[in-house]
């Protein structure tokens, strides 16, 4: 797609960007410290509030609700983070 009103991928990458960086965008703000879990799939890093850290411990599943608002398995936690979750940093003010 051409033209003058197309926009470039990257340029919708800097909005959400700003956006999600932007306080009054924020829907429901960290409560608490947060906490890093390394996702059982991909190795990616994601985080998550001590509650629903604690929340998903009761639960026994494995499973935990993470800030980008997935429920994420987790992987052993002698595993390495690979990359991180660009939203849930985001979100978490650790960008």
């Amino acid at each position: 797609m051409t033209g003058k009103h197309h926009k470039q991928s990257w340029w919708r990458l800097d909005a959400l960007r700003r956006r999600l960086s932007a306080r009054h965008h924020q829907t429901t703000p960290p409560l608490g410290h947060l906490a890093e879990l390394v996702e059982g799939g991909d190795g990616r890093a994601h985080l998550t509030t001590v509650e629903a850290y604690e929340e998903g411990l009761q639960e026994g599943t494995g499973i935990y609700a993470v800030l980008c608002g997935r429920h994420i398995p987790v992987a052993s936690m002698a595993a390495p983070p690979g990359y991180r979750c660009f939203l849930c940093h985001e979100l978490g003010g650790r960008a």
